[in-house]
């Protein structure tokens, strides 16, 4: 795909689908970020690093999707739900029903949920699988291109928590 059809296809998705994402140009016309609107987040692309952008329509849902594919073999969609993207196992080794791609939302989730857990005796079990599975999220998002660090704060207290609670981790 060349560059001029990337960043078409990029901005013909964000246009039939308003309000969840906004494009900022970057000042040499070579790229952009891409901000998502409920989390703040944002992803920097490079038209010239951009091997693929295909629209897809969701099986489950029926809205559409763009799927981003870059050069180096990262891939993240542009969904309903915000960015989308893969997990990563690197630092957790494999995860029981680790779902295929994970968004910033599902990390609230998990860590909601962790904190809740916490809070209750005998569910350091629990806590400890969703703080993994957090752990793969961030790495995940990490591989695909976006800054985690507050994300990884916050998931650093929840595990200095479950340790100060003889949680194995």
């Amino acid at each position: 795909m060349n560059p001029a059809d990337a960043r078409a296809a990029i901005e013909s998705f964000l246009r039939e689908s308003p309000g969840r994402f906004a494009l900022l140009p970057d000042d040499d016309g070579r790229g952009a970020r891409i901000l998502e609107a409920g989390t703040g987040k944002t992803l920097g692309v490079r038209w010239d690093e951009i091997a693929e952008a295909v629209a897809r329509q969701n099986p489950v849902r029926a809205t559409p999707y763009l799927v981003v594919v870059f050069t180096d073999g990262r891939q993240v969609a542009l969904a309903d739900v915000g960015f989308a993207f893969a997990p990563s196992t690197a630092n957790t080794g494999p995860l029981p029903d680790l779902p295929a791609t994970f968004c910033f939302r599902d990390f609230r989730h998990l860590a909601t949920g962790a904190e809740a857990l916490l809070g209750e005796d005998g569910r350091e079990r629990e806590a400890v699988a969703a703080v993994m599975l957090g752990i793969a999220l961030l790495d995940g998002a990490r591989v695909a291109g976006f800054d985690v660090s507050r994300e990884e704060r916050e998931l650093e207290s929840l595990l200095r928590r479950l340790e100060e609670r003889g949680a194995r981790v």
